[in-house]
């Protein structure tokens, strides 16, 4: 008989293994049309299983996003501690954003497009991790406006916004379109921005 956590571990590797499939269907499929049945038969699991896990589509699709940005916000983290200024840190930003997405299509399909079919997520559904991902976004601002790398007379609140509204739209376009190649435009989109709210 399995122990508790053996028995515990195969359960994570199950929820695992729906939430992959999950993605790799709501991205090739959309989210209004994926069924569960879709995501089980992907999975290899009994379209019931997935009911043991999540309760709806919605939470799946929430998860996978939830999941994804924890990752994404503790890579962009350990990165950030090994720049050395306030610049730096606001390329790493858009490198890193940029990176993430264009590594992996599902991903980006599923955070551009698909999510946006989803009215849990549209009624706020992922704020925590968002305020998160924008909490270190501001951080880079103020540091740069204390260190006199940027202006002091903007503020780091709407700037954070701006830069993640910039950084949505190319990934959109790209998901759309394929009419760049994100890592390609990364010094450009800092410079743009930079010259924004840089000093003289």
């Amino acid at each position: 008989m399995p122990t508790a956590n053996v028995a515990k571990a195969r359960r994570g590797d199950k929820r695992g293994k729906i939430l992959k499939a999950a993605e790799k269907v709501f991205a090739e499929k959309g989210f209004h049309l994926a069924r569960i049945s879709d995501i089980a038969k992907e999975a290899g699991v009994a379209e019931g299983t997935i009911y043991i896990y999540f309760d709806s589509k919605e939470e799946l699709i929430l998860s996978i996003f939830k999941e994804k940005i924890g990752a994404w916000i503790d890579d962009l983290k350990r990165k950030l501690s090994s720049c050395g200024n306030a610049r730096e840190k606001l390329r790493v930003v858009v490198e890193t954003h940029f990176a993430t997405l264009y590594n992996n299509p599902h991903l980006a399909q599923l955070v551009q497009i698909e999510l946006r079919a989803c009215s849990a997520f549209m009624r706020g559904g992922s704020a925590p991790e968002m305020r998160r991902y924008l909490g270190l976004i501001e951080e880079v601002m103020k540091e740069g406006k204390e260190t006199g790398e940027f202006r002091s007379d903007f503020d780091e609140w709407l700037a954070a916004r701006a830069l993640l509204g910039v950084m949505d739209e190319m990934a959109t376009i790209w998901v759309l379109k394929r009419r760049l190649e994100l890592p390609a435009i990364v010094d450009a989109v800092v410079d743009i921005f930079y010259k924004g709210i840089g000093g003289a």
